[in-house]
This record gives C-alpha cells, structure tokens and sequence, in this order.
C-alpha cells in the first residue's frame, strides 16, 4: 500500500516541474517576441563590439589599480580615518567617463551609421514606428549603463564601509551620472537625425563630443562640490530646491529632445512640428511656475529680467526653426488638422508650417511679456519687456519674408532659413555700432533712427532710463509701428496655413489601417468635437 500510494506523488513532482518550465519558457518567448526588435538587434551589436569590450575592461582595470592603489598609499590608517569620500570621488571619475561619454556618443554612431550604410531608409518604410527605433536606441544606451553599473557596484558599496560618505550622497551622485548619460544619449539621438549629409556628421560628431567632454567636467565639478560640502549642503533647503528646479529643467528639455529626435525620424510628409511644439509650451510652462515661485519668495527684479530675456532667447531659436518650415501642409499632415470650430480656433498654430510657428512664438513671448509688466509693477520694466516682443516681433517676422523671397528662386534647406534669422539678428544688433564707429558725425549725434533696429542697444537703455524722453518716445513709435506692420504682413500670408481644411483619408488607408487599429466607431471623440482619423491613433 505504501508503494502505490508513493509512485504517483514521485511522478506527479516531475509532471507539475515539467509543466512550470513550460509554462516559463512559454512566457518568456512572448517577452522575446514583444520585445523591440530595434532593442534587441542593439543590445546585441553593442554588447559584442569591440568599443564597448574595451571600454568594459579597462573599466575594471582601473577600479581595481585605484582600489590597490588608493589602499597602498593610505595604509595601515585606513582603519580609522574617514577616507570613504576619496574612494568614491575616483570611481565615480572611472564610472562618469564611459556613462557621459563613450554611451551617448556609441548613441549618437548607432543612429548617423544608419544612414552610413543605407540602412535609414529602410527603417522609415518598415512597420517600426519612429518612436520604437527611437525607444530601441534608448534602451540600449540604458542597457549600456546598467553593465557599467553593474560593474563598479561592489567598490562603490566598499566606499560607505569606509566611512566619510553616506548612502544619500551615494544615490544622489549616482543619479547625476545616469539622468546626465541618458539625456546625452537621447540629444545624440537627435543631432544624429538632423545630419544627413556626409559633411555635416563630421562637423557633428566633432561639435556633439566638445559637448560630451563639457558635461563631464561640470559633472565631475557638481560631484565634487557634493562630495567636499556634503554635510551643509544636504541639509540646506536651497540645494535641494535647486536640484528640483535643475531636475523639471531636465525632464522638459528631455520630452523636447525626444520628441524631435521621433520627429525627424519619420517621414518627411509626416507631421514633425505638432509634438515639438507641445513639449516646448510644457517647458515655458514650467519655466513660468518657476519665476512665479521665486516672485513669490522675494525675487528681485534683476532675476525677473534675465527670466526675460532666457524667454525670449528661446523663443527667438524656436522660432527661427520653426519659421523654417514648408507653408503648404501635406496630405497626410492634413488628414489630422482639427476640424471644429474651437478645435481650429485653438489648435491651428500648432499645426506644421512657416506662418503658424511665427505666429506661435510671437504670441508666447507678447504674453510672457505682460505678465512681466504686471509682475514687476515697474514703468521701465514694462516699456522693456514690450520692447523685446516688438522686436522679436520684426526681426522674425523680417527674417520669415526674406526666406519666403528666396525660396521663390531656389531652393532653402531649413539650417539655411535658421542662419538667415540669425544674420538678420545679428545684422539689426551690430548695426548702430557699425555706424556710430565709422561716422564720427552720427557717433555725436545718437541718431535714435539709426539705432532704432539694435535690441542689444535700446533695451538696456530702457531698462536703466537713459534715454531722453523724447527719443525714448521716438524709439517706442518707430520700433512699434514697424513690428506692427511686420506683424501684419506675416500674420495675412500666415492665412493661407490657416485656410487649409481637414481631408478625408482614402478608403485604401482606412482599409489598411483597420486590420491593425481599432475600428473608428469603437473611438470617441475628444473636448473640441474631433474624431481621431487613424494616423491620430498611432
């Protein structure tokens, strides 16, 4: 009885075994399956290249030379002296070289060598959407950093038994160099989608690792400070605020960064404007939340001005790029333009095109600039701040109509239309100091006519009050009228953007895009009255 009550319990264990790897194998075969395929053909390209097989061992062979080293010169005192922050200061130098260097660059290669060797174009017809060859470049680069991690672990947890640091500045430090590395990794991303020519990837490979080598000395500077000032500064309520204003300075420029680096990696038809332009309203409007806090807690009216003008500095580099941008929507872009009232009332500017991005930054910034007005409660700071939207008001609006002549007579890549802004900027700027050091009569003079297009002359002058009154009043007039006029002429051929209506999508798409979408009916229809079509889905 005993025997064939045991036989089935010893062959049930091995059946409920069998069954539970089964079971496993099964689960992690549809995780493979569901798995990026760009992901994974990086993962496995990077992690057998020869770049980051060297860069692996000679990680390891300078944590273990510091590790003897820094252990032979200290001594027998290692017992009972502090040394803990020395340590991590010379593997955190070991570890930040190949995060916030060798990472994103391998990034940025994994990208420009797609168009090296022919491969982009397939990418872009293939069913990858932009965002999932965008996704799987990012998750190698994160795959990278978590084997770079992974590698100096032990000697980093052997820093706290040493005594001298403690596990907060551990973390924090540590947080640095992976959000630095990640950020680096993803504007590799973009800069390597916006360079398609053979010369120009030269100039930005040279120009992207000036910027590498850059970050890691402020970031071995940053830790530095930590390390040294641990003890006041993480109890200092300013340090963690600034590491919270840093920090949402981060997350906002990383969406813009992603979302241009998905745009310029899809179709050129495609509407690359819609979510750039979102992510950048999300920045200013955080940026504004920031500025309004630090009213609130005293900021002075020197900080409000240089608020100011980062503003309107942003907005004139946005600008400048998106007055770049082709008038004429194409057809897959306008089967996705609002088409209720409201939604187009709203929403119009936000749509692809030369006149809709003038439109946008001049309205941004008029508006940043009256909160300025209101917030200073000061008449020179109100006068200033309507000067710089005037003038950022003329000086696009100029750069936007000389663009449109020459794209009458050849062709202008958008670089082309971004430089032309900003030598018609730097034209208007430089061009009172010009005059006044070669005309020794209009130098005595001050003619405000002369003067009247330089931002960089009369804001200041405004701001400090010293200006005469009456040419004050003569620079006000001039520089209004003239960006009004500006303004205007832009603002009707921007009509022609706005008059473009929504068209149907052709039966042989909605075909094609219901076997992998969901049916339009099963969709409802959001705040403005717009149905999704089915590229709005994806």
């Amino acid at each position: 009885m005993n025997d064939a009550t045991a036989e089935p319990t010893a062959t049930a264990e091995p059946t409920a075994t069998a069954a539970t790897a089964a079971t496993a194998a099964a689960w992690f075969e549809w995780i493979g399956d569901r798995l990026n395929p760009i992901l994974v053909k990086e993962t496995r390209q990077s992690l057998k290249s020869r770049q980051f097989t060297l860069w692996f061992v000679l990680l390891l062979i300078g944590a273990w030379v510091t590790t003897l080293g820094a252990i032979a010169l200290v001594g027998p005192s290692i017992y009972y002296v502090s040394a803990g922050k020395y340590f991590l200061y010379a593997y955190y130098v070991l570890l930040a070289v190949p995060l916030v260097v060798v990472t994103p660059f391998s990034a940025y290669r994994s990208l420009s060598s797609e168009h090296e060797e022919n491969t982009r174009d397939l990418l872009e017809v293939s069913t990858l959407t932009p965002r999932q060859v965008i996704h799987g470049k990012l998750g190698s680069a994160a795959l990278q950093i978590v084997v770079y991690l992974s590698a100096l672990a032990p000697c980093l947890a052997f820093t706290y038994l040493l005594r001298g640091v403690d596990l907060a500045a551990i973390g924090l430090l540590l947080s640095y160099a992976v959000l630095a590395s990640f950020g680096l990794s993803a504007m590799g991303l973009l800069l390597a989608a916006s360079s398609r020519q053979k010369y120009s990837q030269v100039v930005m490979s040279v120009t992207f690792a000036g910027v590498l080598f850059s970050a890691l000395a402020g970031l071995l500077s940053a830790a530095g400070g930590v390390l040294w000032l641990e003890g006041r500064v993480l109890r200092s309520d300013w340090f963690w605020w600034l590491n919270a204003g840093v920090g949402s300075l981060y997350a906002t420029t990383l969406a813009v960064v992603y979302t241009g680096a998905v745009s310029l990696t899809t179709f050129s038809s495609a509407n690359r404007s819609t979510a750039i332009r979102w992510a950048a309203m999300a920045q200013q409007t955080v940026f504004v939340a920031w500025v309004a806090g630090g009213m609130l807690v005293g900021m002075g009216r020197e900080t409000l001005v240089q608020a100011l003008a980062v503003a309107v500095f942003y907005w004139f580099v946005a600008g400048a790029l998106m007055t770049g941008e082709s008038p004429t929507l194409s057809q897959r872009v306008r089967r996705s333009l609002p088409q209720s009232l409201l939604g187009r009332l709203l929403f119009t500017w936000m749509n692809p095109g030369s006149g809709s991005g003038y439109v946008l930054a001049v309205s941004n910034v008029a508006t940043l600039a009256a909160m300025t007005a209101v917030a200073g409660q000061s008449a020179p700071l109100a006068k200033g701040a309507a000067l710089l939207a005037a003038y950022l008001a003329a000086l696009l609006g100029v750069g936007r109509l000389t663009v449109f002549g020459l794209r009458r007579v050849s062709e202008v890549s958008p670089l082309g239309c971004f430089l032309i802004q900003v030598l018609v900027t730097l034209g208007a700027c430089g061009l009172p100091f010009v005059v006044q050091t070669l005309a020794e009569r209009v130098r005595v003079a001050d003619l405000t006519v002369v003067t009247a297009p330089s931002p960089a002359w009369n804001v200041p002058r405004v701001l400090e009050e010293g200006m005469p009154a009456d040419q004050e009043l003569t620079l006000m007039v001039t520089v209004f009228a003239a960006a009004a006029a500006i303004f205007l002429v832009n603002l009707v051929m921007a009509g022609h953007e706005a008059r473009q209506l929504r068209t149907a999508t052709p039966r042989r798409v909605l075909e094609d895009d219901r076997e992998q979408k969901p049916s339009l009916a099963e969709q409802g229809t959001n705040p403005w009255g717009d149905r999704p079509e089915p590229e709005a889905i994806a």
